[in-house]
């Protein structure tokens, strides 16, 4: 899957509101679900196995429930899991999403201190092809102009990326 491209904010508009974090009930109720998917089991099964009814790990399942640690436990278990293995889990989608959030804040900052381009136009971001700014492999090519004894040469650069 691509990445996805942000525009630079436009002078004097306000600044974008950051995405709610995630709570732990919607990453654990992923978790479960991803396994017990992975496992090919039915909902029906692993919660009898589990001891709770099915509409109940449904919605914790979907993060409208916050389950207790016993529950939590025994969900696990009945998935072959360790509660420690699901709060791994759920601590390392946990620690991903803070730090794709970290990453996106530098990014954005990194917009915001990015100079403009005249006529309103933005300047191309560190990195990108058209960014004059980073080193890139330079060949000259002669090309001379003009007739009869006024010869006079320029110097035309071709930026390899």
């Amino acid at each position: 899957m691509g990445k996805v491209v942000e525009f630079p904010p436009q002078p004097g508009s306000p600044e974008p509101k950051p995405l709610a974090k995630p709570l732990w009930r919607h990453v654990a109720g992923g978790v479960l679900r991803t396994e017990r998917l992975e496992q090919g089991r039915i909902l029906t099964e692993v919660a009898a196995t589990a001891g709770v009814s099915p509409q109940y790990l449904s919605e914790v399942e979907r993060g409208r429930k916050e389950p207790s640690s016993e529950v939590l436990g025994s969900v696990a278990q009945a998935l072959g899991l360790d509660l420690v293995d699901v709060v791994a889990r759920v601590a390392g989608r946990l620690g991903a999403a803070r730090d794709d959030e970290r990453r996106s804040e530098r990014e954005r900052e990194l917009v915001r201190r990015r100079p403009t381009a005249p006529f309103g136009a933005a300047a191309p971001a560190p990195g990108h092809p058209l960014d004059l700014t980073a080193p890139a492999d330079a060949h000259s090519l002669s090309v001379i102009t003009g007739t009869g004894t006024g010869v006079s040469s320029a110097e035309v650069f071709l930026l390899v990326a």
